[in-house]
């Protein structure tokens, strides 16, 4: 079974893509069930979903230009590992479970396979040495690749550090 699309998100602006995201479970939102995310809570998540509060969304920098940053990662990435991606514009949901959704950086043209595209400080470098990759992130796109399906076999994650230091790495499926 494939993953169906909840949405198209070609034409969203920002408000709109951050509302269809609270139609489900995401993948940066199972990190926070797990109790693996240091910016937000299960508590705080859930009272999100339910609409209980209502979530003002005050953008750092850091996340500002993480989005802005977006597409050069993903053209690096094509450079450096020889692979074509493109966007999806979809948020995806889950075959069987339709709270269960995705909303993906890329898909790896050839390959069943995703690519998430992030951007942190060099403080965090320690994270991405030898084949270190941050608990939060695998499980985002552990999530990712659980919505769309068993035959999707891996991910790649194209990290940009500082804003000078480049890398990428690919983990497999694990269900």
């Amino acid at each position: 079974m494939q993953a169906a699309v909840l949405t198209s998100t070609v034409d969203m602006d920002r408000d709109q893509w951050l509302e269809a995201r609270k139609k489900g479970i995401g993948g940066s939102d199972a990190s926070i069930i797990l109790g693996l995310n240091k910016w937000k809570t299960p508590f705080e998540l859930w009272l999100e979903k339910t609409g209980q509060v209502i979530t003002e969304e005050i953008q750092s920098d850091a996340a500002y230009f993480g989005n802005q940053l977006e597409d050069l990662v993903a053209k690096e990435f094509e450079k450096r590992s020889g692979k074509k991606v493109r966007r999806r514009n979809a948020i995806l949901q889950h075959p069987k479970h339709d709270f269960i959704i995705a909303n993906v950086d890329r898909m790896v043209v050839g390959e069943k396979a995703v690519l998430e595209c992030k951007t942190t400080s060099a403080y965090n470098a320690k994270e991405w040495e030898s084949e270190e990759i941050p608990e939060s992130y695998i499980i985002q796109l552990q999530h990712y690749l659980g919505v769309l399906g068993p035959e999707y076999e891996k991910g790649y994650f194209a990290v940009l550090i500082g804003g000078n230091k480049f890398v990428w790495k690919e983990i497999e499926r694990d269900d």
